[in-house]
């Protein structure tokens, strides 16, 4: 399974405390002439290193470390080592600093691995920080057919000169994150598939099957689906890609099957990836625009009692106290009607002489789909969440500051309105923040914990809920902890962005 995830460490540049942002992924293939390999991918923020003046220009310069391990937990032997410097591209302006990658290839036999790096920035070297990660390598060719990790692309061209980046006559530049947020429009993906000509019979006929699917129905997306025919040969490559430019926000599986000429499914392997777009729900808008008119004729299309209870479920953030009451009750029911008909009159209430029902239903729907994709804890919807109940209720924040890794605190986001108005109150408020904290940090449940807006949970002592960790004070008027190594909560929290 291909990982993606980044990791933070601390640097000092300019005698201002900054974290270096650090994305890491990797992929795992198998070679018909040599032992399976593991490849590594990294790619360095490059506005978070610091640039030093070289011949020029400006450059920065990253040490890199990798072991891999193998062996129990009581007794494990290195069998791979490797230490380089990794030099970003040389900038004459200080305001431009692209990011840049490293690719690795470490040939392993089948079996299971620690993957440990470390990863130090040259100009500051005793910040460092270490990453630990269970590798498996399982390459047996001889029973049934294997593939590769699917391996995720920023982009993809011929190769001309070959290098650790080629495959198959391609250079593959990886994209180390499983987000792809508006400004993104396509997912580019690389992927191998062994022992079709033994399994199949050489020279034979198969299909790749290539989909998006709803990670958490698996209900296929027909609108993102492709195939590509093959013969089986040792290796069958496949290198495509989607215009992702109207998926809506949500969370996905890119999924690719292997059919052999009877339709039987041979191979499969799954991707999950993040989605943040301005597109609606093609479920809603295929419905919406089937030449109906009014919320009606929409809501009489769903007989599910599950859709229109969760049609229900997700007016509560911004629904007044009585109205969610009537809600709480038509949810309990559950009755289709009377689900309906609540949807309705609801919707027609909002939209009052002026404005079309149908319409506003449908642009906040899509921010329930924001919020639950982005926003939610585990098995939560999103619009149960802290975070995302202050979404739909305020709409989306003006400034957003997110900090995933600062010294002494817990994982934190500040969120600031210069104007909003709240439906359920009726009020009118300006420049007003919202401060959210992740205390468990491995999961993605952030806590509301402070807000200056009238109604919502008020605490002088926010800060030292966020530093917890670190510093205790039991004096009641101490709203103030001590300045911390590298903390810049006062300034994230003056100066959201």
């Amino acid at each position: 399974m291909t990982r993606a995830f980044f990791i933070a460490f601390i640097c000092l540049t300019s005698s201002l405390l900054a974290n270096v942002t650090v994305y890491f992924n990797y992929a795992v293939f198998s070679s018909p002439t040599a032992k399976p390999y593991l490849e590594t991918y990294l790619t360095i923020s490059g506005n978070t290193v610091k640039y030093l003046p070289v011949s020029g220009g400006n450059q920065a310069s990253i040490n890199i470390s990798w072991r891999i391990l193998k062996g129990t937990d009581t007794s494990k032997e290195i069998v791979k080592t490797s230490n380089y410097n990794l030099l970003s591209p040389k900038v004459s302006d200080s305001l431009q600093m692209p990011s840049f990658i490293d690719n690795q290839r470490f040939s392993l036999s089948n079996g299971q691995y620690i993957l440990e790096f470390t990863i130090i920035d040259n100009a500051i070297p005793d910040k460092k920080t270490t990453h630990t990660e269970k590798i498996n390598v399982d390459f047996k060719r001889d029973k049934k057919i294997y593939s590769s990790d699917i391996q995720i692309l920023e982009s993809f061209t011929k190769t001309n000169s070959p290098s650790t980046l080629s495959k198959n006559g391609y250079d593959l530049i990886p994209y180390t994150i499983n987000y792809y947020p508006k400004t993104q429009h396509s997912l580019k993906f690389y992927y191998e598939t062994y022992n079709a000509d033994s399994l199949l019979g050489k020279a034979s006929k198969f299909i790749y099957l290539y989909y998006i699917e709803n990670s958490e129905t698996s209900a296929r997306l027909n609108s993102f689906s492709g195939f590509q025919k093959q013969i089986s040969q040792k290796v069958n490559p496949l290198l495509n890609q989607f215009d992702i430019t109207q998926l809506p926000t949500g969370n996905y599986n890119l999924v690719i099957e292997l059919k052999d000429s009877l339709n039987n499914l041979q191979s499969q392997k799954k991707w999950f990836f993040q989605r943040q777009s301005n597109a609606v729900d093609h479920t809603l808008t295929d419905k919406a625009d089937n030449n109906l008119k009014t919320i009606e004729e929409f809501f009489n299309l769903f007989q599910s009692k599950d859709t229109l209870k969760q049609f229900v479920e997700c007016l509560w953030p911004r629904s007044t106290t009585k109205e969610r009451e009537w809600q709480q009750v038509q949810i309990v029911k559950k009755d289709p009607n009377l689900l309906r008909s609540y949807c309705v009159d609801y919707w027609k209430k909002e939209a009052g002489d002026s404005l079309d029902p149908l319409k506003i239903w449908i642009t906040y729907y899509k921010s329930v789909l924001e919020a639950n994709a982005l926003m939610k804890c585990g098995k939560q919807k999103g619009y149960y969440t802290d975070r995302g109940r202050v979404y739909l209720q305020y709409g989306k924040p003006n400034q957003r500051s997110q900090v995933n890794s600062e010294p002494n605190t817990y994982p934190y986001e500040i969120w600031q309105y210069y104007r909003i108005y709240d439906k359920a109150t009726g009020r009118f408020f300006t420049n007003k923040k919202f401060i959210f904290v992740n205390f468990a940090i491995s999961d993605n449940c952030y806590q509301l914990i402070h807000s200056d807006v009238r109604g919502e949970i008020y605490d002088e002592r926010w800060r030292f809920r966020l530093t917890t960790r670190s510093q205790q004070s039991s004096n009641i008027d101490d709203t103030q902890p001590a300045n911390t190594y590298g903390g810049n909560v006062d300034d994230n929290f003056n100066n959201p962005r």
